[in-house]
């Protein structure tokens, strides 16, 4: 038996692994620990199992020196020498983790958002959550995943009220490093459209932060936010796909979007008029003949640990 931790921006999630078999799935805010020593404490105690064993990480943090960091809410430093009670196999990208679960998902794991023959081995996974996650499967004889800081990848507007949101949010930045679609296709991108029409139509937010936007479904202004938001969805995949030649299809998962598809506010129609570009023929052709898949399993990277 080993212990699995996936370890993202807001959540930490474990579960156990015997003769592949995931168990005792258990989620946490991780804002409510320290570190992820305590988490790991939390959890076996609450499972009934001892705190220690073999361990597996997937994480949201970025390695510096020998130890995991985060660029969002999460505060936790990750440092496997401070782990002594655990032996730790590895730590891998969470989108990393996640991408190997694409080898052996099964039918009720998964729902079909638009269906195709798709023209490559190639497979992408995307995940507007408190991030935005990238990651490829290429499944050649020894399939293997290509990481990516995908959602770091400029971000593009196409029509001028696209192009009016970018400018907006990027002036309202502190940070000024360049636009990236994550700042547009993510719990606060989707909060960064939202204020970036209101200041642009002088309205006041009545949202002060992206946990709040879904209490606005009446709301004009969030319509259009929700609107531009599967605009940037759509560019995004498409290019992710053209890059990496992903004809083989799109799966898409994240906290965000399964928010927005229990709330039925996510438009699978919107995101592939966006996704399917007026390209080139041969590009078009192959968008066009590229499935795209909600993964329904909560808990891809855990599953995907079990391959990495």
């Amino acid at each position: 038996m080993r212990i699995l931790a996936d370890i993202g921006g807001t959540y930490a999630r474990f579960a156990t692994e015997t003769d592949g078999r995931l168990e005792n799935i258990h989620k946490y805010e991780a804002e409510k620990f320290e570190n992820l020593g305590q988490a790991l404490a939390a959890y076996c105690k609450e499972s009934n199992l001892e705190n220690t064993g073999s361990l597996k990480i997937a994480t949201a943090g970025y390695e510096e020196n020998g130890v995991w960091k985060f660029v969002n809410k999460n505060k936790w430093v990750i440092d496997p020498e401070s782990l002594d009670r655990w032996a730790v196999e590895g730590i891998w990208n969470d989108f990393e983790a996640a991408t190997w679960a694409l080898l052996d998902l099964k039918q009720d794991d998964v729902k079909i958002l638009k269906n195709a023959d798709g023209a490559s081995n190639t497979k992408v996974l995307i995940g507007p959550g408190t991030g935005l996650g990238l990651g490829y499967l290429h499944k050649a004889d020894n399939p293997f995943v290509q990481k990516t800081h995908g959602g770091h990848m400029p971000v593009s507007a196409l029509t001028d009220e696209q192009a009016l949101i970018v400018q907006t949010v990027q002036r309202q930045k502190a940070e000024k490093t360049i636009p990236v679609f994550e700042n547009f296709v993510s719990g606060a991108g989707l909060y960064n459209i939202y204020s970036a029409l209101c200041l642009v139509g002088g309205k006041v937010p009545a949202a002060k932060g992206p946990e709040d936007l879904l209490d606005l479904k009446g709301d004009i202004t969030f319509k259009k936010t929700l609107d531009i938001f599967h605009e940037f969805f759509g560019l995004f995949a498409a290019n992710a796909v053209i890059t990496g030649h992903a004809y083989g299809g799109v799966y898409l998962t994240g906290g965000v979007l399964q928010h927005l598809i229990n709330a039925k506010l996510f438009d699978p129609s919107l995101f592939a008029k966006w996704f399917c570009l007026n390209a080139v023929a041969s590009v078009k052709r192959d968008l066009q003949n590229t499935p795209v898949i909600y993964i329904t399993d909560p808990y891809p990277a855990l599953r995907g640990l079990q391959h990495a």
